[in-house]
């Protein structure tokens, strides 16, 4: 996971939400707001999105894919906090969550709470990332919910944290020259890279991104320039 900043809400969703009687609905200005807050990244797996998952039937060939290209998720539940399911800043948006033949993410986490939000720099600071791709926290709390109500280590998400990593080490390892150890010059460099949104068009226009699963990305970078001061 990466620290998610908020902006300030859309206008068109604060009309709404100040319409008498109105409930819970997620308006198109609402989801696009999220997205691009976010970078077209999962708060908390990180894969791009919006994309549409395959669900396989019981022969494990056939499939058919989730209606949702993303959900709108309440970090404290809209079933448990009804005060809280207009608040904006209760809000992020996920992948539809069922990558593999693995529900996880808002999908599996559906009506329960978790004690920690991608919004909040202290809980950040508590992810790691161990070689393989699996992503954890010092807090166990926060690590038993990580696991066991948003199954952020299935095993397709681990593998595509893993390889997502091996490949931005080999690339710093063609940016270096032959033979030469890192230089902090380098590893800045990438830090930057994968920090920040970069541009990217598509057929309805240039949207701000980040790269998926950059979160191992940057820890692991951050570690390492570490060694170099």
């Amino acid at each position: 996971m990466i620290l998610i900043t908020k902006n300030k809400e859309p206008k068109e969703w604060t009309e709404y939400r100040n319409t008498p009687g109105v409930d819970y609905q997620a308006i198109p200005e609402l989801v696009q707001s999220l997205l691009k807050e976010q970078g077209y990244i999962c708060a908390y797996c990180m894969r791009r999105i919006p994309t549409k998952d395959k669900i396989y039937k019981k022969d494990g060939v056939n499939f058919v894919y989730t209606n949702e290209d993303h959900r709108v998720e309440h970090i404290k539940s809209r079933e448990q906090h009804d005060d809280l399911k207009l608040d904006y800043t209760n809000m992020v948006v996920c992948c539809p969550g069922h990558i593999g033949a693995q529900d996880h993410c808002d999908r599996l986490k559906g009506p329960k709470d978790i004690s920690f939000s991608p919004i909040d720099k202290q809980f950040i600071e508590t992810i790691r990332y161990s070689s393989n791709g699996e992503i954890s926290s010092t807090n166990d709390v926060y690590n038993n919910e990580m696991k066991d109500v948003l199954n952020l280590n299935t095993e397709l998400l681990r593998r595509n944290r893993f390889l997502m990593l091996t490949e931005v080490i080999s690339q710093i390892n063609s940016t270096c020259k032959k033979g030469k150890n890192w230089d902090k010059r380098t590893l800045e460099l990438f830090l930057k890279k994968y920090s920040e949104k970069y541009s990217e068009k598509d057929e309805e226009g240039t949207k701000e991104k980040y790269y998926p699963y950059c979160g191992i990305i940057i820890r692991y970078l951050k570690k390492k320039l570490r060694t170099l001061d």
